[in-house]
């Protein structure tokens, strides 16, 4: 006798009944059917156990003396307890021919059907059907036949692949195998996914990206232990027992660095073959590169590789600088970031319609630093902990690398070198305006947050961003030059020194434009809305210093 478990195990007790609070009468189509489904569940799950009777023949074929034994199952219904209540037939009971079963099982089928009566040591005659020819599995059972006592059959089934695992599935396994703790493990699942091992399916499914399947590949043929859960069980069942007094808290430490190392060492003499993996698998990036920038470590040339994911490589140390994506990515003749110790090559990021230009450091970019400020793309703030720091680097770049970079503004925070080397003044929604870094003939501020451009008027021949600030806004002022022909200052002066929020003249010469974050498709045009701050004459609104 068996029972099957309803839910909640409430003893003996009649099946209960909830209050009435909603009426299905009043409720239609696909919501009346769910809101019964639900209130069933809920009356099953606080109802009886079903019992089954549940009965197994075996014997044994004289011809074949002890080669097999055949063998028959069978349950009948015995109490229904909470399957009277749930219907559970009706809302997907699997039938024996609905999924495949696998040829390795070694719990038969078992189906709702009385079997005859057998005697311990009984003998009768067996005859043998028409048996069809498959290459499928078989599976040799025993029926009853109205016409002899037994028959020999075969049932034809399909073996195929198991299914991925789900998240829950998952999570099962972990705690089987003792892998992470309750406020861990979802931690665990969410870095595979950001490091993108896998990606998470229709059906919550945790599929295989073809990264992870060569990793796990690779592990397993070097040193299967870095794959398999073993390792990382017993680990977390000593800190198990350091917690409950029963281990000592260095020798546990000193014991699990020991393993590591040895398995670090054996893996550095062994990682040729995890190469080979990656170069039958992937593209060497080396081979589909072109010359890019100069690297500021090594001073060697770094190749671009266009992606997806945009990112930068350096062929003799073999490291990979990911590049910021939804934008254009060029040269920038040459020009060098002015961090100190960095000395990377400098590129330009354009985004944007119309484009607005903004210089980027490859190192930089992978590399912030906390005094800069928050990175553009990041949720959380920067560590001023250098461990910490490093740790949130490396897993920033390995999110780059999985293509979860998508930059639509400058790819610097606002305090960064660079971006305060060519900053004007606030833009007014949360960034600065910048010196568009092309600079002329055609001058022009851009914002680092939004998609504004402030175009220059025609008649500036040359804009020199100076390190002095104005003393009363903190902004650094600009030397404009005029041409001469269309200078706007008084008798003929071409020169001006200008804090641009406060200079009446150059607002009122100025034009704003509004574009897109997005950047438009080949042809297309933007669709930008421009206002001219309009033409008029110095009225001595701020200070106006000529030259």
């Amino acid at each position: 006798m068996t029972k099957s478990r309803g839910g909640i195990d409430m003893g003996d007790h009649p099946p209960i009944t909830p209050c009435r609070s909603v009426n299905p009468n009043e409720l239609s189509g696909d919501m009346s059917r769910m809101y019964e489904l639900v209130t069933r569940h809920f009356i099953a799950s606080v109802s009886q156990d079903a019992v089954w009777k549940s009965t197994k023949v075996e014997l044994k074929i004289e011809v074949l003396t002890n080669q097999d034994i055949f063998s028959i199952r069978g349950k009948e219904l015995v109490s229904p307890g909470f399957l009277a209540v749930f219907l559970h037939k009706q809302y997907g009971e699997r039938s024996d021919d609905e999924g495949k079963s696998n040829i390795n099982d070694k719990v038969e089928d078992e189906e709702e059907r009385a079997l005859p009566d057998f005697f311990v040591g009984e003998k009768f005659p067996l005859s043998s059907s028409t048996v069809k020819s498959s290459t499928s599995s078989k599976k040799v059972l025993i029926s009853q036949n109205t016409g002899s006592r037994a028959i020999l059959d075969v049932k034809e089934k399909i073996t195929t692949p198991p299914t991925h695992l789900t998240e829950s599935e998952l999570i099962t396994l972990m705690e089987r195998y003792g892998i992470g703790t309750d406020a861990s493990i979802a931690t665990h699942i969410e870095n595979v996914q950001k490091r993108n091992y896998c990606t998470l399916q229709p059906g919550r499914k945790m599929l295989p990206s073809k990264l992870g399947l060569v990793l796990a590949q690779g592990y397993h043929i070097i040193d299967s232990s870095l794959v398999l859960p073993e390792i990382r069980s017993e680990i977390e069942d000593q800190c198990t027992k350091i917690a409950k007094g029963l281990a000592n808290k260095d020798e546990v430490l000193e014991k699990s660095l020991q393993i590591f190392e040895n398995k670090f060492h054996n893996f550095v003499e062994k990682i040729s073959k995890m190469d080979v993996l990656f170069s039958s698998s992937f593209s060497q990036l080396q081979d589909v590169g072109k010359t890019f920038t100069r690297c500021g470590l090594s001073s060697r040339y770094l190749q671009y590789i266009a992606g997806p994911p945009p990112r930068l490589y350096n062929k003799f140390t073999e490291t990979v600088y990911p590049l910021p994506a939804g934008g254009m990515i060029n040269e920038w003749t040459g020009k060098k970031c002015s961090v100190p110790t960095c000395n990377f090559e400098l590129c330009l990021y354009s985004v944007g319609q119309p484009p607005r230009s903004f210089p980027l450091c490859p190192y930089c970019f992978n590399n912030p630093q906390a005094e800069w400020g928050k990175v553009p793309g990041d949720i959380k703030e920067i560590s001023k902990d250098l461990v910490d720091r490093e740790d949130e680097s490396k897993e920033r770049t390995i999110r780059r690398i999985g293509g979860r970079s998508l930059i639509l503004e400058c790819p610097h925070p606002d305090k960064h070198p660079l971006i305060e080397e060519l900053t004007v003044s606030p833009d007014g929604g949360g960034g600065v305006l910048i010196m568009d870094p092309h600079f002329g003939p055609k001058w022009r501020l851009v914002s680092t947050r939004e998609p504004t451009i402030v175009y220059l008027p025609k008649s500036v021949e040359k804009v020199t961003i100076l390190d002095k600030q104005d003393n009363v806004t903190g902004c650094r002022l600009m030397k404009i030059h005029f041409t001469t022909a269309d200078t706007p200052l008084d008798g003929g002066v071409t020169k001006l020194i200008s804090c641009f929020p406060t200079d009446e003249l150059l607002q009122n010469m100025v034009r704003v434009y509004h574009g897109t974050e997005r950047l438009a498709a080949k042809g297309g045009r933007g669709r930008g809305r421009g206002r001219g701050r309009g033409r008029g004459e110095d009225r001595g609104r701020g200070k106006v210093n000529r030259i």
